[in-house]
């Protein structure tokens, strides 16, 4: 009986888990303005736009604050190409 309870809330924590996550993917991201206080209370993803050359992408970053809410915010970086470049 405890295996079945404990599989139970664990299938249900998975799906929680995942309608949050989706969610937060489809809300609107909030630009990041330089200076900005974050409160970033656990960073749930980080999703960077993959690109063949050495560019500034915007990337999202879904988070949830100190309140428990979800929140996404983007910011600017350079594509990860330029990393590998000399």
């Amino acid at each position: 009986m405890k295996t079945r309870t404990l599989f139970a809330t664990a299938l249900t924590a998975l799906a929680l888990s995942a309608s949050l996550t989706t969610l937060a993917h489809s809300a609107e991201a909030t630009p990041y303005r330089y200076g900005q206080n974050l409160d970033i209370a656990k960073v749930i993803s980080i999703d960077v736009p993959n690109s063949s050359q050495c560019e500034v992408v915007t990337a999202k970053m879904t988070y949830r604050n100190s309140a428990g809410d979800v929140e996404v915010l983007s910011y600017e970086q350079l594509s990860s190409v330029c990393t590998n470049q000399n």
